[in-house]
């Protein structure tokens, strides 16, 4: 029985990946193998700022995400957090490169990415993931009127699915 559960997940795992390729316009990085799916619930903060060339002019800058992750039952795991960073309820924490190495825009919700991990801490199930795609996004994008001065804050809900992938010497 536990052999058909750990086949059965790992399918599942790597129809994740399979999903995100296929419907998201992300090409992934070969030899990886996803190895944990949470739900982001949380805001995007952005903050007003002076448009480059136009002193009295703001628009919105992504300041950070602030959001909790979920696993497929709904428990909370971790959290996610400027860096960007993730941290998870096991101790173990990542942080990716900016900028990303692919984004796909979309048209209602903030962009489809593909992150490399830079860093790693603690020990636990994100120790050897070494990218993160977000995908499935709803909302968060910043507001559609500029700010009328400097060092406004706008919080804005969204959603997304995480994928960790972790390097394999398999090819599936």
């Amino acid at each position: 029985m536990k052999n058909f559960l750990f086949t059965t997940f790992f399918f599942l795992f790597q129809f994740s990946l399979l999903f995100a390729q296929k419907n998201s316009g992300l090409v992934l990085p070969s030899h990886t193998m996803v190895v944990l799916v949470a739900e982001a619930k949380g805001v995007q903060i952005y903050s007003s700022q002076p448009q480059i060339g136009k002193k009295s002019s703001f628009e919105w800058k992504l300041t950070a995400p602030k959001a909790l992750l979920f696993d497929k039952s709904g428990k909370q795991i971790g959290k996610h957090y400027s860096g960007p960073s993730w941290e998870l309820n096991d101790g173990s924490k990542i942080t990716t490169m900016l900028p990303p190495i692919a984004k796909v825009e979309q048209k209602t919700a903030i962009p489809w990415l593909l992150l490399k991990v830079k860093s790693h801490e603690g020990k636990g199930l994100l120790s050897n993931v070494q990218y993160v795609i977000r995908v499935a996004t709803l909302g968060g994008l910043p507001p559609k009127k500029a700010p009328s001065k400097k060092n406004q804050c706008s919080k804005i809900s969204y959603r997304a699915t995480y994928l960790f992938l972790a390097k394999t010497t398999q090819s599936f």
